[in-house]
């Protein structure tokens, strides 16, 4: 491979790349997750990260080294990730190179179980969802319980959020941080060019976080409806007509007032980042009126 020729198409996979060469051996996926991590907190690498079952976790930066190895940039052998390419860094602008250099040395030799540690310990809020918090002593995991335990609300609340402009990761992290338990898709047809946002993805990865995933069609908008969106009145003109099916769809709004009923913190999705420019706006305002819940848009 020519590496002054050929290189990842995405900047993000050129500083992991670079931060794998960096690290100087070969190291295995959960530590690389806890480095780029770590790297991330005092330089962003395009990368956000949940708290998952072992901790910090980028789903992004998985997919991307299952692409890197099949484009024979990097190769997994014996669990453990090593370059094929001698030096990326060369890819880097100059502040990023500089800021590999600045990872402090200390930081950069742990590994295994003491690598885990220092993150649950200096991080918590990424292990409450962690399957081995009880490799750490006693004071982090009474930080990992106090983390949990703030994010713990009881009030009843039917919120709204896009996944418009925000990675998989920045988006599930509002969901926990709002404490939701019940994720609603009021797509049409749950399905998504952006990585992340289809039905088994958000239906296989949200369970895993607490986070129970159902999704109602009937709430959603033909596709066709939403073309040449270009303005104010188009939009106006759109939702005006959809709330006048609303009063049509009382079975799958009876469905999101039982789910609420049963969960309590419920969130209605679609793509649009701002709500007056989704038309799941209409439904949590009609709800608001008719059945006086409480309504937060994200």
């Amino acid at each position: 491979m020519d590496i002054k020729k050929d290189k990842p198409k995405f900047y993000r996979q050129r500083i992991l790349l670079s931060l794998l060469h960096f690290m100087g051996k070969n190291i295995s996926r959960t530590d690389l997750h806890k480095h780029s991590f770590l790297f991330s907190v005092q330089n962003p690498m395009g990368y956000d990260f949940v708290p998952y079952q072992y901790g910090c976790y980028s789903f992004q930066l998985d997919k991307d080294l299952s692409d890197l190895s099949e484009q024979g940039f990097i190769e997994v052998v014996d669990k453990k990730i090593g370059l094929k390419v001698d030096n990326p860094i060369i890819w880097l602008k100059t502040k990023d190179s500089n800021s590999l250099f600045k990872y402090p040395e200390a930081q950069k030799q742990l590994k295994g179980d003491e690598l885990i540690k220092f993150v649950y310990d200096n991080h918590p809020f990424y292990a409450i969802n962690s399957q081995i918090k009880n490799i750490c002593g006693s004071a982090t995991r009474k930080k990992i319980t106090q983390e949990r335990n703030k994010l713990s609300k009881n009030n009843k609340v039917i919120y709204t959020i896009g996944y418009e402009g925000i990675s998989i990761e920045a988006y599930i992290n509002k969901l926990i941080r709002n404490d939701i338990k019940l994720l609603l898709d009021v797509r049409k047809n749950p399905f998504s060019r952006k990585f992340g946002f289809s039905y088994k993805t958000l239906n296989n990865i949200l369970p895993k976080l607490g986070i129970e995933y159902a999704h109602i069609p009937e709430l959603g908008i033909e596709s066709n409806k939403r073309q040449n969106l270009d303005d104010k009145l188009a939009y106006k003109k759109l939702f005006d007509e959809y709330k006048t099916t609303l009063p049509d769809k009382n079975k799958a709004l009876a469905q999101v007032l039982d789910l609420q009923k049963k969960y309590h913190r419920i969130a209605l999705t679609c793509f649009e980042k701002y709500h007056r420019e989704c038309h799941r706006h209409c439904v949590s305002d009609y709800l608001v009126e008719h059945h006086k819940v409480k309504s937060i848009h994200l």
